[in-house]
This record gives C-alpha cells, structure tokens and sequence, in this order.
C-alpha cells in the first residue's frame, strides 16, 4: 500500500546518504514488513507508533530498521549517523533509533533481527575506513591505524568491546603517535561513539601501543 511505497522511496535516499549497498536497503525494508504486519510497534501512552505518525516518526523507524539491517550486513552505522540521516540529526532523535532498535530486536528476536552470533560481526577495520574521512585522517595516520586494527583482528589483543568503539580508540592512539592536538571528546563527537566507551579502550590499548604500531 501507500505506507509500503513510503518507506520504500524513503529507505532508499537514506541508505543512499549512509553510503549503504542496496542489500542493506532490501533487508531493512524485510525488518519493517515484519514489524508492521505483526503490528509490533511500541504502544500505549506516550507512544507515537499508531496510524497518526508523522514523516518525522517514520524517519526513527526507517533509521531502526536500517540499523539492525547494517549490522546484518557487516556495515553497522553509529546512532549520529543514523540521525543525521533522518530529517531531525538531534540527540532526542538518537535516543528515540536507540530505543527503538531495542524494540525491534525484543519483538523479532535476536536471530531475526540479525544478531545470532557469527552474525553481522564487525571488523575493526570496516569501521576504521569509515571514521577516517569524518575526522581527516591523513594517509599516515590512517595507515597506521588500519595497520593496528588488522593487528587486534589476528588477536593480538582480547578486547570485549564493540568494533566501533575500538576503532575510535584506535584512532584516537594514531592521532596522539602522530602528535595531532585531536582529543577524545573530538574522536568521540565526529563518530558518534560515547566519549566513555573511547576512552575506557584507550586506557586498554596504551599499555599495548608499541605491540599495536610498532
């Protein structure tokens, strides 16, 4: 129907925006059918999700179920990116995807939404090459730090942390070897990663620094 065609024209400029392949657009279009015709969006007081939603609404939900589907795909996208990527790039609209991304894992559960485990698993360096040009990194900083994450990938390092909070680290750690005046706090605005989760990994990785870039 109508909604159907919506979503679809609309799933497919913000997945044009994110830089996303068209799979990632077909399998977020699946996880919003799915949702849809389970009629499994939140309810209840306070809820937008009923036939009264707004472009602005639909947005968050196109930007949900895209997320799961980066994942799927081995792509994932940071909430600030997902956002921009709407028609409102604010934090409320972040933490509306983020909560909403919850959601669809709890209704569809993990398998469905696509986080069985081998699923949708990251490399740090995927992620790298996306964080490089947000904070322009120069090619001897981006080589080192592609360098470090191929490192950490052939386990030099157990980190129980996500890939995108270690490739900010791991930016992080070439910028300061490089001695660009970069902190955190900027890795942390420019990925839209938590300026906490960055540095707690940063603390890990600089006992390590010469393992990694050396």
């Amino acid at each position: 129907g109508t909604r159907a065609e919506q979503f679809d024209a609309s799933i497919s400029g913000m997945a044009e925006r994110l830089g996303l392949a068209a799979a990632v657009g077909d399998r977020a279009e699946e996880v919003f059918r799915k949702m849809e015709e389970a009629r499994a969006w939140p309810r209840g007081p306070g809820c937008r999700w009923g036939n009264g939603r707004t472009l602005r609404d639909m947005g968050s939900l196109y930007a949900a179920c895209l997320s799961i589907a980066c994942r799927n795909e081995g792509s994932p996208r940071s909430l600030r990116e997902l956002a921009m990527a709407t028609a409102d790039g604010s934090a409320a609209a972040r933490k509306e995807i983020g909560k909403l991304i919850a959601h669809i894992r709890k209704r569809l559960g993990e398998e469905e939404a696509g986080q069985a485990a081998g699923v949708g698993v990251v490399p740090v360096s995927g992620c790298l090459r996306r964080f490089g040009p947000l904070l322009g990194l120069g090619d001897r900083e981006a080589a080192a730090a592609l360098e470090a994450a191929r490192r950490l990938e052939e386990g030099a390092l157990d980190l129980r942390h996500n890939a995108e909070t270690v490739a900010a680290a791991v930016v992080c750690m070439a910028l300061e070897r490089a001695g660009a005046r970069r902190h955190i706090r900027d890795v942390a605005t420019a990925t839209g990663i938590s300026y906490f989760g960055v540095d707690i990994v940063c603390r890990k990785l600089r006992p390590h620094a010469a393992l990694l870039f050396d």
